[in-house]
């Protein structure tokens, strides 16, 4: 696990350092809130008509090498996007960042490989704490370097592409082929004939894609509802991030690993619902920054929970000459989430309220919690 959570966390630092920016770097060329936040969902759309293609090749020809070349794309779209001059510029480079995302699949499959199922949730956890360290250390890293009054956006995007440089160095030197323990890759039309067949997947992938659109959502306009509401700018912005890497730490680093072994991912799922909806209900009800903590809190815990036992639960329920293909469909349902989330956020913000993208998320919750309530834990249970 740990050349994999050291690649993954050098590259997520970058992605952390321009996550909180992106909304302001789009708005100095002319963007406005909708426009912002389908940054996000044109990334995501790319992703989403790539990653099944990665995960299959990676089933193919093994997860290193599929690891090592996402990594490498990843270098060149940050140049890409910290030399843009224009508002297409940086949709472009944001595209082809999502094309070349195809490491994170990919290494969802590596764990797959390299743990037993009843440590599955844990290793999962792990790449997912790669994401709360990350985004300890990198809003907090943007949001220093882009400065105060005269924002300076090159220079944190350039950081960006070192942490991936990195990456791509420590996969590398470090990351070693898993052993796989099948020995024979599905055919195409076995593939999708698999898939369709195991009716438990189906509604595994509909949580996650719920989780991830109103995740998605809150996490595209939740930049520009700090500088509407309370009027903070990227550097503030970044830091209070920093504070929801840290929760998520905590959560999927140590607390998954902790209670999987004694409630299972099913309960994990459902809970971790509850509290997502709690955080995003509660955000727009914040008057100062501290007095948002609590909803930050509750939502990188509700995620921290959701998302590494709903990945696990998915790499389970499919046969192991899969597993990189499920993932990679798995990494397509995040990835139309992202494409819907921002979408819907960007409309609500400018449309219905600033408080709506993160009222309506938690109003979707309450019937995703009551499916995840009511199949999850027995399907989770019964394998």
């Amino acid at each position: 696990m740990l050349p994999i959570f050291l690649a993954a966390l050098a590259n997520i630092i970058g992605l952390g350092v321009i996550v909180p920016l992106l909304p302001f770097y789009a708005a100095h060329y002319g963007a406005g809130p909708a426009e912002a936040a389908w940054l996000f969902a044109v990334f995501s759309l790319a992703q989403f008509l790539t990653a099944p293609l990665w995960g299959r090749l990676s089933d193919r020809i093994g997860r290193k090498p599929v690891i090592a070349i996402s990594f490498a794309g990843s270098v060149a779209a940050y140049l890409w996007l910290a030399f843009a001059d224009d508002l297409a510029a940086i949709y472009l480079a944001r595209i082809f960042a999502g094309v070349m995302n195809g490491w994170l699949a990919t290494s969802q499959a590596y764990v797959a490989d390299i743990t037993e199922e009843s440590e599955r949730a844990k290793g999962m956890g792990m790449l997912g704490a790669a994401f709360g360290v990350g985004f300890v250390i990198g809003p907090a890293l943007g949001g220093y370097l882009v400065g105060g009054e005269e924002p300076e956006f090159r220079l944190p995007i350039l950081i960006a592409a070192g942490g991936s440089m990195a990456a791509f160095l420590l996969c590398l030197g470090l990351l070693k082929e898993p052993d796989h323990r099948h020995s024979q890759v599905a055919s195409g039309g076995h593939f999708l004939s698999t898939l369709f067949s195991i009716k438990i997947l189906g509604v595994l992938v509909l949580l996650y894609f719920s989780v991830f659109f109103v995740f998605s959502g809150m996490e595209s306009t939740y930049a520009l509802w700090c500088e509407a509401a309370l009027g903070m700018g990227p550097r503030l912005v970044g830091y209070y991030l920093t504070f929801a890497g840290v929760c998520g730490v905590i959560v999927q680093g140590w607390l998954v690993s902790v209670l999987v072994r004694r409630v299972g991912e099913g309960r994990l799922v459902v809970f971790g619902l509850a509290c997502l909806a709690a955080g995003l209900g509660g955000l727009p009800l914040a008057t100062s920054g501290p007095g948002m903590l609590p909803a930050i809190a509750l939502l990188s815990i509700g995620f921290g929970f959701a998302n590494p036992s709903l990945q696990s639960l998915i790499s389970r329920a499919v046969p192991e000459n899969i597993t990189g293909g499920a993932m990679g469909i798995a990494q397509s349902a995040n990835s139309l989430a992202r494409i819907f989330g921002p979408i819907w956020a960007g409309f609500a913000f400018a449309s219905i309220g600033r408080d709506w993208p993160f009222f309506s998320g938690a109003l979707l919750l309450g019937p995703v919690f009551l499916v995840a309530l009511l199949l999850v834990t027995r399907f989770s249970r019964a394998r």
